[in-house]
């Protein structure tokens, strides 16, 4: 492999709990970060940012079509064109289950009406609709 190939390539890992649900070469990953989307091509410099939910696209090397996924909050690392995305959830676009993240999006919001007082309750509630709404933007984008 010629130098120029390898410079024009990232090595990219999306990994959650569950496992790994992308590792391979990619052109260009953008990815939300808790300060605004952020594009890594390679030979980027070095970078730690923190994730929020939202939509994280890895567009591939040739005419393959981006993979895009729906995302949560976790972080991403970028180090010697290699970028690792650790998130609580991560889903791609193409395996979503439209009425699935709608149940979901209910169930968070009666979640949130019966938490009242109970902060912890409540956090745990909103996070589970921000997922579910991202799920639900992600999949109505395809």
């Amino acid at each position: 492999m010629s130098t120029e190939t390898r410079q024009s390539r990232l090595g990219v890992r999306v990994l959650t709990p569950e496992g790994a649900i992308y590792d391979g070469p990619a052109a260009m990953v953008i990815a939300p970060s808790v300060m605004g989307e952020v594009g890594i091509l390679p030979r980027h410099a070095p970078l730690i940012a923190f994730m929020r939910v939202g939509e994280t696209r890895i567009n591939m090397l040739g005419d393959e079509p981006p993979l895009v996924l729906a995302t949560g909050e976790g972080y991403l690392s970028v180090e010697d064109d290699t970028v690792l995305v650790m998130v609580e959830q991560a889903d791609r676009a193409d395996h979503i289950d439209r009425a699935r993240a709608e149940a979901s999006l209910a169930s968070a919001e009666e979640a949130l009406a019966a938490a009242g007082e109970d902060d912890s309750a409540r956090m745990a509630a909103e996070g589970a609709k921000r997922r579910a709404a991202n799920r639900l933007r992600i999949v109505d984008k395809k």
